[in-house]
């Protein structure tokens, strides 16, 4: 059974019959690791919040993001230290999204609690596409998705070194107008439908009895979506709410 998904071609390579992975041990991995993301972030959040540390909370979102990245790109290219670097990884998103949501509640109060609950009924409605069938994770579905989320990647990879070098930004795309709002829009849908190709990933590595090791990776795909989706709700609602 082949995959077009270029994570699975190192499990066509390496399957493992005596000891495969599981879609319901995939499922405990992933869950394992939101709950521990969400309890670290929570505990960073309210830390932050009783002492009203904005700089520590700026560094927590900075370490955060660097941190999981640095792992995740490990993981995808070495899926075999997924199991070692899975909580690390874990901890560096739970230390993201309690800076993040710290800073954000100050900017737009009960902001991050709308973008929590539009980040866990979308979820819920993207499973349900999924287990119905209603959208299939196709090739074409796939490298559209792909496509979409490495130029994002790319936008706000720009937009950083811009902010930082000359502190500046890309004129009116992170701006509280109708091309702002269009694109974190447009950011938060591609972050949703990437749900499909967690799901997808889950299904495939266990199909093709990819090693015990695939669960923790499909468990950071899974949570790094579920990050990356919270994050573009929460830019999206700020941009509704008038930030600029």
């Amino acid at each position: 059974m082949q995959s077009n998904n270029p994570i699975l071609t190192r499990a066509e390579t390496y399957a493992d019959y005596s000891n495969p992975m599981t879609v319901q041990g995939a499922v405990q991995k992933s869950i394992i690791l939101t709950v521990i993301a969400a309890v670290v972030g929570l505990s960073f959040y309210i830390y932050c919040f009783a002492t009203m540390n904005s700089s520590l909370a700026y560094a927590g979102t900075i370490v955060g993001v660097i941190g999981s990245l640095i792992l995740g790109l490990i993981t995808a290219f070495k899926p075999h230290t997924a199991r070692t670097l899975a909580i690390p990884y874990a901890l560096f998103e739970g230390a993201f999204l309690g800076g993040i949501s710290f800073i954000f509640q100050m900017k737009f109060p009960g902001v991050p609690l709308q973008a929590l609950l539009a980040t866990f009924v979308t979820s819920l409605v993207m499973f349900g596409l999924y287990k119905f069938q209603i959208i299939r994770a196709t090739a074409k579905f796939k490298a559209v998705i792909m496509s979409a989320s490495i130029a994002i990647f790319i936008v706000f990879l720009v937009q950083m070194v811009m902010r930082l070098a000359f502190g500046s930004s890309i004129p009116y795309l992170f701006e509280s107008n109708w091309l702002g709002i269009g694109f974190a829009a447009f950011v938060a849908v591609i972050a949703s439908f990437s749900l499909i190709l967690d799901f997808d990933l889950i299904e495939s590595a266990a199909a093709q009895r990819a090693p015990k090791a695939y669960e923790w990776l499909c468990g950071i795909a899974l949570l790094a979506t579920l990050v990356w989706m919270y994050y573009s709700f929460l830019r999206l609602l700020g941009l509704l709410q008038g930030d600029d």
